[in-house]
């Protein structure tokens, strides 16, 4: 009895040891992959601080060594421990070093295979939200918005996250330029979520939508509210610099001053006190005080040399020589100082340019005095595209089109002068009244330009009308020539000579069509009885002076033809068969049109969902004018892809497209320009891609 207690004492011991030692086993074990998980946050976070730490270019290398060891210790966690209740932890360290790296298709696979095996951990939401910065990151915004949107929608996320959504959806929509859509979201992060600190930003990036929009009142209002939320020193100045902005943009200029004289006056913005004097002499130049103007930026000169401001405040003294004084010579010594002061800055390059564009105008004039100039209208028309596409000075290029038109109507640049007076007058001074007046001048001066289209859209007017507004005889023949030989539409041409013989019995047109008219009933309709001589017939009665009249005498066989004559009307001309089989550029033979530069915007081509299924590809060619700002004002389909769905799609994409008005030949500017849009069916093998119009409010 005694040997059996002993035996259950020995037995009882060892239990107690075995269960203390795998107790220890498992806490051991517990704390090896803790320490590690510790480990590899502690790495992540180092990283973090290096980059807190590196300039905006250096950033996603800054930290580079610290999250590759930080990935290196939270994969030993998933690989030995799987299951274990930091493994979800892991797996987001893993994808958050992935995305501070700049590394997001690595970063994106790891939340979505958080996602995948832990759905319900506290990490899935948040996993979501860098996906949806994955996509944006990678340039998928399509993809970031529908999750974004799909995150705002879910019940189970706090508002504090959605607003970091909403804000992320507004900075989406602000880079698209979809500035509504942006500030809906960014309102929504004031009224509907919890902004914290988001709040000052986003009222102030409301703000910069309305200025994009130019809503410059709803702007300087959202500027002004941007106070309201406690905004840090820098952004609260950079509100208000704004609000005072937007007051000039208003013609508010004595409101605008008072603000930047608050400002000046704030010790908060000492440091800023460059930028604002800029502003106070800015409004005074608005309110046409040029003396304190220019007291002012000779003032920045002195207090603060060799710095970005005083660079700015020489070039706007630059400025005020050239532009309201005429003085070339003191303009050119201040943008001479201006690229001195601040060599490397965005202002000494504009100085640059200014100084160039000085030195055109001096040798343009001089050609205006040279008897040898071939046309002596071109040194006018250069001097207007100088002030007009490099110099922005508006009014001094219309007083040099205009010149020009006058003063030499037989040059070739007189039409096109007279086109750019016009636009000028329509699109930057906003006359109207102005602007009819030069465009009915063009076209009567000019009847056959290639500026007639543009002047009669702004006329609200169709060509017939205006040829019969202006007596234009010859644009009827011209037409009736047009449907005669090249449509064939022989009812449509008698008609136009019968339209030219009522409404314009006194011009040459009117025996000429006369004749043309008896000429097509011989050629064309041929109606086997006397209706040809009595046609002939009418041209010798109604017209005897004329030389149709002489040539129906030969026709009837009254006279004979003493020398031989060209054809009354131009001969038909047949036409060789094309080859469709080639897809090249028309032959530009005889005055080429040049290619388009490298656009500024390219206008996006979106195939026409109803022709998807044809799988059509290339190359759609237009002829496309562009005009003095850059834009493009008309498309016309030169080679075709034989689908007139597509044709319009990417006339569509070339009407969006803007260009560098710079960087075209100044002579070619208001001209036509050859334009390529490649035309690629899209990608309809991944079905979970957003539909064009889906996204969109």
């Amino acid at each position: 009895m005694e040997q059996s207690g002993k035996h259950r004492i020995r037995w009882s011991k060892f239990f107690t040891f075995f269960i203390t030692s795998l107790f220890l086993f498992f806490l051991l074990c517990g704390c090896t992959y803790y320490n590690t998980f510790y480990n590899a946050k502690k790495s992540f976070k180092a990283g973090e601080k290096a980059q807190e730490k590196a300039s905006a270019n250096r950033r996603k290398a800054a930290g580079k060594s610290h999250y590759e060891t930080a990935i290196k210790k939270a994969s030993k966690v998933l690989a030995f421990h799987p299951k274990s209740k930091w493994a979800d932890d892991a797996l987001f360290l893993i994808g958050r070093a992935y995305f501070n790296m700049g590394e997001y298709a690595k970063a994106k696979r790891k939340f979505e295979e958080l996602l995948a095996s832990f759905p319900k951990s506290k990490l899935a939401d948040d996993s979501r939200y860098f996906i949806s910065l994955c996509y944006y990151n990678s340039e998928e915004q399509l993809e970031a918005i529908t999750m974004l949107r799909d995150f705002l929608q879910s019940k189970e996320i706090g508002k504090r996250r959605k607003a970091e959504a909403s804000f992320m959806l507004g900075g989406i929509y602000f880079e698209r330029e979809e500035y509504s859509d942006a500030i809906s979201y960014y309102q929504k992060v004031l009224n509907e979520f919890d902004p914290d600190t988001l709040a000052a930003k986003t009222q102030f990036l409301i703000g910069e939508c309305f200025w994009m929009r130019k809503d410059y009142s709803d702007a300087r209002q959202a500027f002004a509210d941007v106070e309201k939320y406690s905004p840090s020193t820098d952004l609260l100045f950079d509100s208000k610099f704004k609000e005072g902005e937007c007051c000039y943009m208003l013609g508010e200029y004595q409101k605008g001053m008072e603000i930047y004289e608050k400002l000046s006056k704030d010790e908060k913005f000492s440091t800023k006190l460059p930028s604002i004097k800029l502003k106070v002499a800015e409004g005074f130049y608005f309110l046409d005080e040029l003396c304190l103007a220019m007291e002012e930026y000779y003032d920045i000169t002195e207090s603060y040399p060799r710095t970005e401001e005083s660079a700015k405040a020489y070039f706007q003294l630059g400025q005020i020589y050239q532009d309201r004084f005429g003085e070339l010579d003191q303009a050119r010594q201040m943008y001479e100082k201006c690229k001195n002061e601040s060599s490397r800055s965005e202002i000494a390059k504009q100085a640059l340019a200014q100084i160039a564009n000085i030195s055109k105008i001096e040798e343009y004039k001089s050609q205006l005095s040279d008897e040898e100039t071939a046309d002596p209208g071109k040194p006018l028309f250069l001097l207007g595209e100088l002030y007009l596409t490099q110099m922005n000075q508006p009014d001094s290029a219309l007083t040099e089109y205009l010149a020009l038109a006058d003063q030499f109507p037989q040059s070739e640049y007189a039409p096109k002068s007279l086109y750019a007076a016009a636009w000028i007058l329509q699109n930057i001074k906003h006359d109207t009244v102005e602007a009819e007046e030069i465009y009915r001048r063009l076209l009567a001066e000019y009847p056959e330009s290639d500026y007639q289209k543009p002047a009669l859209e702004f006329l609200n007017a169709s060509v017939e009308s205006f040829a019969l507004e202006t007596d234009n005889a010859e644009w009827f023949y011209q037409k009736a020539e047009e449907l005669l030989f090249e449509e064939h539409q022989v009812d449509s041409a008698m008609a136009l000579y019968d339209l030219i013989i009522e409404q314009f019995p006194h011009s040459q047109y009117a025996s000429k069509s006369a004749f043309a008219k008896a000429w097509t009933m011989e050629h064309f309709a041929n109606p086997g009885d006397s209706t040809v001589v009595l046609a002939y017939q009418e041209v010798i009665d109604n017209y005897p002076e004329s030389e149709y009249a002489q040539e129906a005498r030969i026709k009837l066989g009254f006279s004979r033809r003493t020398q031989p004559t060209k054809p009354p009307a131009r001969e038909v001309l047949v036409e060789e068969e094309q080859d469709t089989t080639t897809s090249e550029l028309p032959d530009t033979s005889g005055p080429q049109i040049p290619k388009a530069p490298t656009p500024l915007k390219r206008g996006q081509f979106v195939y026409p969902e109803t022709e998807i299924l044809s799988g059509i590809k290339g190359a759609v060619v237009l002829k496309i004018r562009i005009e003095f700002d850059g834009t493009v004002s008309e498309a016309e389909v030169v080679n075709s892809l034989e689908n007139p769905w597509i044709d319009e799609a990417a006339k569509k994409a070339a009407l969006e497209t803007t260009f560098d008005p710079e960087k075209i030949d100044m002579m070619q500017l208001g001209g036509w320009f050859l334009y390529t849009v490649e035309v690629k069916p899209p990608d309809t093998s991944d079905d979970s891609k957003l539909d064009q119009g889906d996204w969109k409010h």
